[in-house]
């Protein structure tokens, strides 16, 4: 099936696919090109039942994909179909999937995605992202915004973020390459990775390591069970350090001499880590200054 819109101003992309990979391209144009594909003998009924269709709302136009399921387990494998969508770029998105993983090119506006087991990967994000799954792994790029990710047992990684980043997780990894803003994190037993974080930042977590490369400003909390945890110091910052290990180590590579004035009497960041059985690492995050 191959329908086509005239959405020449702002548009929201609704697709609910149980079953199937969603595509979704955004390129220069003013036309909205839906797909559907059906992967297997069973899915070709749900492709011919399918809600596919554009509606003018407010001061934008909102296109609808929306693929009819069959209940029971047993019909899961056997009623699969792909989506494709190409899209004006800036398009706001909101994707929701069962088991089929989404793929988010080009620059889209606004998103919000909830899978259960399926992967999401995105490029640009202009705006804020909202993303939820089970099981499935979430990757993006750049996002101008702010970040909410949540998994049971999946990994985050963000590469920029512009905003804040919220990240819940129970099992899954942590990464976040750079975050303008405030950082909150929660895991049970997967491991934290922080770039350059120039924002307030809360951390807890039970066994999974952190670890910080770059800090510059702000008040950092850390709380663990077992992890170890590692903060990098911006070059050319003061700080003041309250770190606690009951049976682990802590240690810091940089000297006491070393530490720069305070503005005004009071530090650049502050951080305060606190571990049950890990160590505490500081060191110097060579070739990072400050802005």
């Amino acid at each position: 099936m191959n329908r086509s819109f005239e959405t020449p101003d702002r548009v929201l992309l609704v697709v609910a696919n149980s079953v199937g990979q969603v595509t979704v391209t955004a390129r220069e144009g003013t036309t909205t090109e839906v797909t559907l594909e059906a992967q297997t003998p069973g899915g070709q009924d749900l492709v011919e039942r399918a809600v596919v269709e554009s509606r003018r709302t407010g001061d934008r136009h909102v296109v609808v994909v929306r693929i009819p399921h069959k209940h029971g387990m047993k019909f899961v494998r056997r009623n699969a179909v792909n989506v494709r969508v190409e899209a004006p770029s800036g398009a706001d998105v909101d994707v929701t999937t069962g088991s089929g993983d989404i793929e988010l090119n080009g620059t889209v506006g606004e998103t919000h995605v909830k899978t259960a087991s399926g992967d999401l990967n995105a490029d640009d994000i202009n705006g804020d992202l909202t993303a939820k799954t089970a099981s499935g792994n979430i990757s993006v790029d750049d996002v101008s915004g702010d970040v909410r990710l949540q998994s049971a047992s999946g990994d985050l990684q963000a590469d920029r973020v512009s905003g804040r980043a919220t990240v819940v997780t129970a099992s899954g990894d942590v990464e976040v390459g750079s975050v303008s803003d405030r950082v909150e994190v929660r895991s049970s037993s997967g491991d934290v990775r922080l770039g350059y974080v120039s924002g307030d930042t809360s951390i807890v977590g039970v066994s999974g390591d952190v670890r910080v490369l770059a800090y510059a400003s702000g008040r950092l909390n850390v709380r663990s069970v077992s992890a170890d945890i590692t903060v990098g110091i911006a070059e050319g910052v003061s700080f003041a350090v309250d770190a606690e290990s009951i049976s682990g180590t802590v240690s810091s590579e940089i000297l006491v001499e070393d530490f720069p004035a305070g503005r005004a009497g009071s530090p650049d960041i502050v951080i305060a880590a606190k571990t049950v059985s890990g160590d505490v690492q500081l060191e110097r995050a060579v070739g990072v200054t400050a802005a």
